[in-house]
C-alpha cells in the first residue's frame, strides 16, 4: 500500500543501511540518487540486485532536492500503491516514527501529514541556534501562506503523502533545490481546502551529527518571503472560487486598499519631513497609523476565517 521514497545525495556511509533497514518493511521503495559524486551509485546498484522491490533513478547532475523529489512522486504515481512516505538518505529520521507514520496515514487515511521536530525530545545532538531562529520564521510565514495558525516546522523533510493529493503537483523551478518542504506544507494545506482532503502534523525525532550540510540561511528566507507574498495574492483569487472563503477574501481585498492608503500616508509623511519641509506631517502620520490598523485588523479577520476552515481537515497526530 505504501512506497518508501529515499532522496540520496553522496550518501555512501549511510544508504546501505538505510534501505537495509526498511526493505521489507515497504512494498517498494524508489531512491532518487542526485548525481552522487562518491560510491553512493555503485553501492545502489549492488542492493538492486539483492532487493526485488528496490528502484533506483539516477540523476545524471545534481538537480537538486526539490527536484528529485518531484521525480520520486512521478515514479510513484506510476505504481498501484495508495500512499508515498518521503525520507533522506542520511538516517536522521528515526525508524519508529517512520513505521508509526506509514500505520497513520494507511489506517486513518490521511491525504498528507507533515511533521514536526521542534518540541521537547524532537531534537538529538545539536544544531545551530540559526537553525532555531529560522525554523520560527518559516512557521510564521506557513501560517500566513496556509491559513492554518497551528502549522509548526515547514521545514522539515519528512512526509507521507496519498496518491490523489499528489496528481495536481507540480513543483515550481524556485524549489528545486532548497526550501522544497515550505511549498510541500503550503500546496497540501491550501489544497485541503479547496478539495477536502484530510491533513496532519505529527510530532518526529531527528537525529543531528556534527556533519551536516549548512545551507545559506539568507538565501532561504528570501526565497521564502518572495514566495509568500506571490501565494498571499494569488490565493485571493482561489478563494474567491469556494464560497467558504469568499468573506476572507473580501476581507483580504479591503485589507490591501487599507495597505495601498497606508503606503501613500507615510509617503507623504517622509516627503514632507524630509525634502519639502512644509506641511501638516503630524496629520499624515495619525492618518497613516489609521490605515495601517485597519489593514491589520482586517488581515487578522481574514486569516482566521481561512484557520476556521482549515481546521476542519486538520489534524495534530502524537
Amino acid at each position: 500500500m505504501t512506497t518508501l521514497g529515499i532522496l540520496s545525495y553522496n550518501e555512501e556511509k549511510n544508504i546501505e543501511s538505510v534501505i537495509n533497514n526498511y526493505a521489507d518493511l515497504f512494498e517498494k521503495i524508489i531512491v532518487i540518487n542526485d548525481g552522487s559524486t562518491d560510491k553512493t551509485y555503485d553501492i545502489l546498484k549492488k542492493l538492486k540486485k539483492e532487493f526485488k522491490n528496490l528502484s533506483v533513478v539516477n540523476n545524471s547532475k545534481n538537480l537538486g532536492a526539490g527536484r528529485s523529489l518531484e521525480i520520486c512522486i512521478n515514479e510513484f504515481l506510476l505504481t498501484k500503491d495508495e500512499y508515498l512516505m518521503k525520507i533522506d538518505g542520511d538516517d536522521q529520521f528515526k525508524k519508529e516514527d517512520i513505521l508509526k507514520l506509514k500505520k497513520i496515514i494507511e489506517n486513518e487515511k490521511f491525504d498528507f501529514v507533515k511533521c514536526d521536530r521542534f518540541w521537547d525530545g524532537g531534537i538529538e545532538g545539536n544544531i545551530p541556534n540559526i537553525r532555531y531562529f529560522g525554523n520560527a520564521f518559516a512557521s510564521l510565514l506557513a501560517k500566513f501562506s496556509t491559513g492554518n495558525w497551528k502549522v509548526n516546522d515547514p521545514l522539515n523533510g519528512l512526509f507521507a503523502f496519498s496518491k490523489r493529493s499528489l496528481k495536481d503537483f507540480k513543483l515550481p523551478k524556485l524549489f528545486y533545490r532548497y526550501g522544497y518542504p515550505f511549498y510541500i506544507v503550503t500546496f497540501m494545506m491550501n489544497q485541503s481546502i479547496e478539495k477536502n482532503h484530510l491533513m496532519g502534523q505529527y510530532k518526529n525525532t531527528i537525529k543531528y551529527t556534527d556533519n551536516r550540510k549548512t545551507l545559506n540561511p539568507i538565501v532561504i528566507f528570501l526565497k521564502l518571503i518572495w514566495f509568500s507574498i506571490t501565494n498571499y495574492y494569488s490565493k485571493i483569487k482561489r478563494k474567491l472560487k469556494y464560497s467558504s472563503l469568499q468573506t476572507s477574501a473580501l476581507l483580504d481585498l479591503f485589507s490591501q486598499l487599507f495597505l495601498t492608503l497606508s503606503c501613500f500616508s507615510i509617503y507623504k509623511f517622509f516627503n514632507i519631513r524630509y525634502f519639502d519641509g512644509i506641511g501638516p506631517q503630524g496629520s499624515w502620520f495619525i492618518v497613516f497609523i489609521i490605515f495601517f490598523s485597519f489593514f491589520m485588523f482586517l488581515l487578522f479577520f481574514s486569516l482566521n476565517e481561512e484557520n476556521n476552515i482549515a481546521m476542519k481537515n486538520f489534524k495534530e497526530i502524537s
